[in-house]
């Protein structure tokens, strides 16, 4: 790739990586997500005690697990808070015939008068939450939104990867190719700044997309919380909202969370207290 003939477009805007959806769901679709559905479905029904029969996944971006959900029957929601992917995960919905409903809104503050038996946060959405009292905003979010008993499950970063040694398990840069589209995204891996006193990263995310017609490198800030498993553990007690009532270190309930490198995720299954 020739540097000189790659137009580079820097977004001023944190968080307006989701404004661009089409690319966002190329640069993502490696997720094998009915097996991740799978997880998300036995980790559930194992402490509501019966079959899932309802789920709504938080910061839902294309709405990858929502579609599979709806696919399976469910009743399965979305939420986001940007515009563009709310209305992007709506066309694809719409494009596939499958009856669900993607809201458009923010996880800490969004109420609504129907209830699941499941939440679910994956990916990186959970080190959005910048504050602790980010974090107790979206615990209450989440549990309001869910039945007695409900289950919450969060997908984030295992603690290990805060610290760039050679413990470091996750790939901060990748590529896919959909069609005549190529997508080169780096994740903060060339640009990041840690700030010790408030826990959160300030980085510089790009997608490098390659077509017919050139090649375009989009660049945005983006903060990310480095919230330790002890902190979590703590906030989750402070909320009391919510119990833990399992560990996995990857959507596999084979692997409890632990520092073994198989155990390359952070997922805390929460359940509603009362």
């Amino acid at each position: 790739m020739d540097p000189n003939k790659v137009r580079i477009i820097r977004n001023p805007g944190i968080r307006e990586t989701y404004t661009l959806p089409e690319i966002y769901d190329i640069a993502f679709s490696y997720r094998d997500v009915p097996a991740e559905v799978d997880f998300l479905c036995e980790a559930a029904q194992k402490h509501l005690g019966r079959k899932l029969t309802s789920a709504i996944e938080l910061a839902c971006g294309p709405a990858y697990h929502t579609r599979e959900m709806a696919r399976r029957r469910l009743i399965a929601d979305g939420l986001d808070l940007e515009p563009q992917m709310a209305a992007y995960a709506r066309r694809l919905i719409t494009k596939e015939q499958l009856q669900a409903e993607i809201m458009q809104g923010d996880m800490r503050s969004f109420r609504s008068r129907k209830q699941y038996d499941l939440g679910y946060l994956l990916l990186a959405s959970f080190a959005q939450l910048e504050s602790n009292q980010d974090i107790l905003d979206f615990f209450d979010c989440a549990a309001d939104l869910l039945v007695d008993r409900g289950v919450l499950i969060i997908e984030t970063a295992h603690p290990r990867d805060f610290y760039e040694d050679e413990t470091t398990i996750v790939e901060k840069s990748w590529t896919i190719t959909k069609g005549d589209i190529t997508v080169e995204t780096n994740w903060g891996g060339d640009n990041q700044q840690y700030d010790p006193l408030t826990e959160v990263d300030d980085i510089v995310v790009s997608f490098t997309v390659t077509t017919p017609d050139g090649v375009t490198r989009y660049e945005f800030p983006d903060r990310y919380r480095r919230c330790s498993f002890q902190t979590f553990k703590a906030l989750v007690k402070l909320s009391g909202r919510f119990k833990i009532v399992d560990l996995f270190g990857a959507f596999d309930t084979s692997v409890p969370f632990s520092t073994e490198p198989r155990s390359w995720r952070f997922i805390p299954v929460l359940q509603k207290i009362g």
